[in-house]
């Protein structure tokens, strides 16, 4: 059931939440990062500033304040560790090449390590027979005009130099999987997962990752895809269906820019396409609705089955690609992920990987709640209130102390479930990304049985 009350101590999920401790003590390992911070050669000998140091320093400063400046962080560090460094020696060791190198590996390893499957299907429903539903979908942001060189941006007289952040993210997990950066004028098309890894799981992606090639490597691995299509297609049309059911025998056996002007506009259609790829024939299904605000049809893309996945179903579930969004909002909002004054390649590289390992620290915070105390959480809400939390957690991970970080999760788990549960979960059953079976699990819930909601 939803829990609407704050949970009780005694209600809390004792064997989780010894999970998310030894998850919490394992990325932040002081030996462990220590050691990637000597292999990629950020340091020889360990001195004030050491890899776990500035990881843990940047990490929470990027998750608990605004940040400005690369004087915040500085004046969290010293904060932190209790120390008196310069800003010029601090300085320095983020203007070192391998600061970028370290910084993604501590992003990295939250991303991977820190993630849980916080979402199921009700049995017997659609999608349910997915191992995974991936989101693939990227975000930009301009830096500093200098770097033009190495981070090329798109638009060249606004913006002559940008990043982009390639995503690929977890349905059910409700995290990022890979997160990879490149200059803005890399085609995008370059980082979707590879074809093997979608056997048996759905991909959800925009339409500038559509790529005829790709999607038939992908069918032929077993995989299944829901893509926005571009405009300028023009497969051969080999069936058409209105969506009351009727067939409009006249759009038939014709190229689908002849017959555009023809696709009716107060009902959504249902297009059985085909393209000839590298000499054999693609048969897909196409999905067309008409926009009435942008006043153009739109394009869904898919080899999903007609009979198990029916329109209405394929234009519903495109909608679950709005979470990757809320995801990169997350990061520019509430984990400092933008552009600081400066021209060095590896500190610019290194504060994204900041933003992006205070980001997945929040999320699982936030996740960790949901199956702990079994109450049904606001990601949004949580990356507001863990400021108010991770104080206790950063001291117990600086001494790695156990007791202290079981006691300081157990008080953060408590506060977000009062403060972070999500506002309407009827609502999210009836427009949100709820309606289509799709179900929170709790600390109790077997992967496999997905608890009914009240």
């Amino acid at each position: 059931m939803w829990l609407s009350k704050q949970p009780k101590e005694c209600q809390m999920d004792r064997e989780h939440l010894s999970m998310v401790a030894d998850k919490f003590q394992w990325v932040f390992s002081e030996l462990l990062l220590n050691a990637c911070g000597k292999e990629a050669k950020f340091c020889r000998r360990e001195r004030l500033i050491t890899p776990f140091r500035l990881g843990l320093a940047l990490t929470a400063t990027s998750a608990s304040q605004q940040v400005e400046t690369l004087a915040d962080f500085h004046r969290g560090f010293n904060a932190l560790w209790g120390t008196q460094v310069s800003y010029e020696a601090f300085y320095k060791q983020l203007a070192k090449p391998q600061f970028a190198e370290c910084a993604r590996t501590l992003s990295e390893r939250l991303i991977s390590d820190m993630s849980l499957k916080v979402f199921g299907f009700t049995k017997g429903r659609a999608f349910g027979e997915f191992r995974r539903i991936l989101i693939q979908d990227g975000t930009s942001f301009a830096i500093h005009n200098a770097l033009r060189e190495v981070f090329p941006g798109r638009f060249k007289t606004v913006k002559p130099a940008a990043v982009e952040l390639h995503t690929t993210m977890e349905l059910l997990c409700d995290a990022p999987t890979t997160v990879v950066l490149s200059p803005d004028t890399t085609s995008e098309q370059a980082f979707l997962p590879e074809p093997t890894s979608l056997r048996a799981s759905l991909l959800l992606a925009d339409r500038g990752y559509v790529d005829l090639h790709y999607l038939r490597r992908v069918q032929d691995a077993g995989g299944f895809f829901l893509i926005r299509a571009k405009a300028g297609m023009n497969p051969q049309v080999f069936e058409a269906f209105r969506e009351d059911g009727k067939r409009l025998r006249s759009l038939r056996n014709k190229p689908l820019q002849t017959i555009h002007t023809k696709l009716p506009k107060r009902q959504r259609v249902e297009l059985g396409v085909r393209w000839d790829v590298d000499g054999c024939s693609l048969s897909l299904r196409l999905i067309v609705s008409w926009n009435r605000r942008t006043k153009s049809f739109c394009y869904l893309l898919t080899n999903l089955s007609p009979q198990r996945y029916p329109l209405d179903t394929i234009c519903r579930a495109y909608k679950w690609r709005w979470q990757v969004e809320l995801l990169f909002k997350e990061w520019k909002s509430y984990a400092n992920l933008h552009a600081f004054d400066t021209e060095k390649v590896a500190i610019v590289e290194g504060l994204i990987w900041a933003a992006i390992a205070a980001a997945a620290l929040k999320r699982f915070l936030a996740h960790a709640t949901q199956l702990i105390a079994g109450v049904a959480m606001s990601t949004r809400k949580a990356a507001m209130c863990v400021t108010y939390v991770l104080s206790d957690i950063v001291q117990a991970l600086k001494t790695a102390h156990g007791a202290s970080l079981d006691d300081a999760l157990r008080s953060a788990v408590t506060y977000l479930a009062c403060h972070a549960q999500r506002a309407h979960p009827q609502r999210d059953r009836q427009t949100g990304r709820f309606q289509l079976g799709l179900e929170p699990l709790f600390g109790s819930n077997d992967d496999a049985e997905i608890r009914e909601a009240a």
